[in-house]
């Protein structure tokens, strides 16, 4: 019994023992390792596991959420403080796969203006940046960079500074000059942070980019830098920092899609990413809706895979997100063939009743009149599916559903008129869309009170097609109640500068119609008196406009149009 009995006491003696060094074991790891939920290997200062598997270890901590005091809220550099950064958990993807990329733990702050606007962007501009879309790339994706890379925090940083320089106008001053001198502060602070973001983006851009966490990196240093050139105003820059991030997008496709077959360019980049952990729908949804505006902007570029053909419909759409995918691929089909299809469009005279026409006795297609049909056909099934959901969304105002709904109705209206068949040399036809023109100004001026009157004004998104649209309506509508509210659209749109100027555009329609009511009769205006804009070039810091204009004329009895010499106005 006695053998028995210390047996049984050297066997717990045992245990204890192995419980213990297991205790000690798991408390001596890594802070990055216990995130990571992986055995650490224990190295000091820093463990092996950490630097082989691609993570900078944090060191060793064992109070690791313990928080900082709410009374100072950043830690200068170079403090001597064991890892105060509080660890995030793990995100998940749009697609409900676990993402491979694991932000490490809070970014350090240099400074308290740097923590304030990086709570300015966290806490306001994230949940403006994505417009009327559902998406988590500012305030998810972006911000676990900002975890991983130093230049994403400048970037971020900058971003903030620059959208609280802007809500600072509209604030009431404090004292005399005070509010404008914190203006120039936070502006002069946004572009040292971006400068030295710069300078860190340049020492990595040399690095390859197959690896698909780079790319990754690399889809957001051009999204962060496109929307902060977007910020201070400058167009061109921020198109040509989009073309960055599209370009490598299109190709990275190339290398893991070769195939060339008749689905359009961003079907094949999410079919290629869709077997990538780092690709996520949202910021793929965000280049696409950029490529989209470059196109607007700049037209199509050479070289670029164009659709083929309109899209089709035969239900339906289960959603608004699905209508709206549905038109982006209607615009782009008539922009490509606009831009690209246009030199062979030019040697055929256009026929509005055949799609043939006949040159030096043979009859050829009309590229013209089918691309008219074929998008009427493809128009057609877009309001036959598109209206039930659009009622749908009638029941919740106020929500992304409701303003994306109001946005996509919009878009497609100002397309139908503009599109439709009619005669060349007349404008007379724009007047049969003056229901349609009303409809548009009710629903924009719904999207443009709701971002003027939310507490988190939305100063700022990617989307120029509503302020393009109004100034259509506002050009071709000639009635001059309706004309006159969608001018006072444009000097209200919450967002007058980045892609498109809205105040710019007010001025030179402005300028149209005075010259245009001159020739008013009994209220309206005649054929003789209509002016088409064709083009406009803006001047050196915008202080004129130079004006393409055309009007109707008749020669020898036949109805014409004629260009009149270059107009210059004053903005």
């Amino acid at each position: 019994m006695a053998t028995a009995g210390s047996s049984l006491v050297h066997r717990q003696r045992a245990k204890y023992q192995r419980s213990r060094a297991v205790k000690s074991r798991v408390r001596s790891g890594c802070v990055t390792c216990e995130i990571r939920h992986v055995k650490c290997d224990e190295k000091k200062p820093v463990c092996d596991r950490c630097a082989n598997a691609g993570y900078e270890c944090d060191g060793y901590c064992y109070n690791t959420l313990a928080r900082k005091s709410s009374s100072n809220p950043f830690q200068p550099a170079g403090a001597n403080i064991k890892n105060p950064r509080v660890p995030i958990p793990r995100a998940k993807s749009l697609s409900n796969s676990e993402l491979i990329v694991q932000p490490s733990a809070g970014p350090r702050f240099e400074s308290e203006m740097e923590h304030r606007c990086f709570l300015v962007f966290q806490e306001n501009a994230a949940s403006q940046l994505s417009g009327y879309y559902e998406s988590s790339v500012w305030d998810r994706v972006v911000l676990q960079a900002c975890h991983e890379e130093q230049w994403a925090r400048k970037v971020v940083v900058a971003i903030g500074a620059l959208h609280h320089h802007r809500t600072l106008s509209t604030e009431p001053a404090r004292g005399p000059g005070e509010r404008e001198r914190e203006r120039k502060s936070h502006y002069l602070f946004a572009l040292q942070q971006y400068g030295t973001a710069l300078g860190q983006l340049r020492t990595i851009a040399g690095q390859q980019l197959q690896s698909e966490p780079r790319l990754r990196h690399a889809l957001i240093a051009a999204l962060l830098t496109t929307c902060f050139e977007t910020y201070i105003g400058d167009q061109d820059g921020a198109i040509a920092q989009a073309k960055v991030g599209i370009d490598l997008l299109l190709k990275w496709t190339k290398q893991k899609d070769p195939e060339n077959d008749s689905l359009d360019e961003w079907s094949r980049i999410r079919r290629a990413a869709a077997r990538s952990p780092y690709l996520d729908e949202g910021l793929l949804s965000a280049f696409q809706r950029l490529d989209y505006h470059v196109l607007l902007c700049r037209g199509a570029e050479p070289g670029r895979d164009h659709p083929q053909s309109y899209p089709s419909a035969y239900q339906p759409f289960t959603s608004v997100h699905e209508a709206c995918d549905f038109w982006d691929l209607v615009m782009r089909r008539i922009l490509y063939f606009s831009s690209v299809g246009g030199a062979m469009v030019q040697p055929y005279p256009e026929d509005d009743n055949t799609t043939t026409s006949r040159i030096k006795g043979k009859v050829h297609p009309n590229p013209v009149a089918i691309e008219q049909y074929n998008f009427r056909t493809a128009s057609e099934q877009f309001f036959r599916y598109f209206d039930p959901v659009f009622k749908d969304s009638r029941q919740r105002p106020g929500t992304k559903e409701y303003m994306l709904a109001n946005l996509v109705m919009i878009r497609a209206l100002i397309c139908r008129s503009n599109l439709s068949q009619r005669p060349v040399e007349s404008e007379m036809h724009t007047d049969t869309f003056l229901r349609d023109y009303m409809l548009m100004i009710g629903l924009a001026r719904d999207l443009i009170d709701n971002a003027n009157s939310t507490p988190k004004k939305a100063i700022f998104n990617f989307e120029i097609t509503l302020g393009i649209s109004i100034f259509h309506i506002a050009s071709a509508c000639r009635d001059p109640k309706v004309r006159r509210l969608a001018i006072g659209l444009l000097n209200q749109f919450p967002n007058p500068v980045a892609w498109y100027d809205t105040e710019v555009a007010a001025k030179i329609v402005m300028w149209i119609m005075q010259k245009e009511e001159e020739g008013m009769v009994n209220g309206f205006i005649p054929e003789g008196a209509r002016l088409k804009l064709h083009k406009h070039e803006t001047g050196p810091h915008k202080q004129f406009a130079n004006l393409y204009i055309s009007k109707h004329v008749w020669k020898d009895g036949v109805a014409a149009r004629e260009m009149v010499p270059e107009v210059r106005i004053p903005l």
